[in-house]
Order: C-alpha cells, then sequence, then structure tokens
C-alpha cells in the first residue's frame, strides 16, 4: 500500500507557516511548555485488528484476552530549559484526574519553567 500523510495539503501548508512565523519567536520560547499523553495497550495495538499477509502461507492467529490485557498510560511536558520527568497516569483519565495530572506533576517544575509569575 502506498504511504500518504494523515494531514491535507491545506493542513501542511498552514502548519508550516505557523512554523515560519515563529521561528524567530526567540525568547518568548522560554516561556512555553509543551506536554502530552500517550496510552499504550499491552495485550494489542488501538484499532488494528486487520493486516496483509501472503495468501499462499497459513494465516496468523492473534490471542485476546476475555477482560483485556490492560494498558499504561503516560504523561510528559519539556520546556526550553527543563523537562517533567514521566507521570505513570492510573486508570481512566477523567476531567478531575486530568487536572491532577499537572498539579501533581507539572507545578513541581513551575520555578524552573518561569519562576513565580510562570
Amino acid at each position: 500500500m502506498a504511504r500518504r500523510s494523515l494531514l491535507s495539503k491545506l493542513h501542511t501548508s498552514k502548519r508550516l507557516q505557523w512554523a515560519r512565523n515563529h521561528m524567530s519567536y526567540g525568547d518568548k520560547w522560554m516561556a512555553v511548555l509543551f506536554s502530552d499523553e500517550k496510552k499504550w495497550n499491552l495485550d494489542e495495538p488501538d484499532g488494528n485488528i486487520n493486516y496483509w499477509h501472503d495468501l499462499r502461507k497459513e494465516t496468523r492467529s492473534f490471542f485476546s484476552r476475555q477482560s483485556g490485557g490492560g494498558s499504561v498510560m503516560v504523561w510528559a511536558a519539556f520546556s526550553f530549559n527543563c523537562q517533567v520527568g514521566l507521570a505513570f497516569l492510573d486508570g481512566r483519565q477523567n476531567s478531575h484526574k486530568y487536572i491532577e495530572t499537572p498539579e501533581n506533576h507539572l507545578m513541581p517544575f513551575a520555578k524552573n519553567i518561569g519562576g513565580r509569575n510562570w
């Protein structure tokens, strides 16, 4: 199968324009923080139930667990001059837990990121 970008040409051009506009952002980058979370399933990839196979060979078997194999969710952040260590998140992330994540894992690093006024 041919690979293609998940972004449309319009999205690609808008992202490039944003990057060009911010290349000379200078010291303002010191006040920017990037964060993200990622969930990994422990028994199989998310939503990947189809695969290509050689019809001359036997089909592959996939094992599944009745209650699922569990998952791991991690959160991390970094800025110009520091990084926040990985935070392993427990259970489903509702709005209350999502607010607790930066409170518990990010705020202790706020002084390194931007001082008292961050």
